[in-house]
């Protein structure tokens, strides 16, 4: 099982939601991880750039992140 955590932050650097799951550790299987557009008091986001952060973790303690730009048109 790989371990994922997803957290949107405005530019500004405020966390504003946090995403977490787990998934098969199978190259073949691909399991999406949704996502509503809410932010984690329940209200919908508005229109602009985030910043993102992916990491990454596995039960044999190897892990990643990285960051990525976020842009809403919506």
């Amino acid at each position: 099982m790989i371990d994922v955590r997803i957290q949107i932050f405005t530019i500004s650097g405020k966390l504003i939601k946090t995403l977490e799951t787990s998934v098969s550790g199978t190259q073949y299987m691909n399991n999406p991880i949704v996502w509503d557009g809410r932010d984690d008091f329940g209200d919908r986001i508005g229109r602009g750039v985030y910043i993102y952060k992916v990491r990454l973790s596995t039960a044999d303690g190897k892990s990643g992140e990285k960051f990525e730009k976020l842009v809403i048109l919506r």
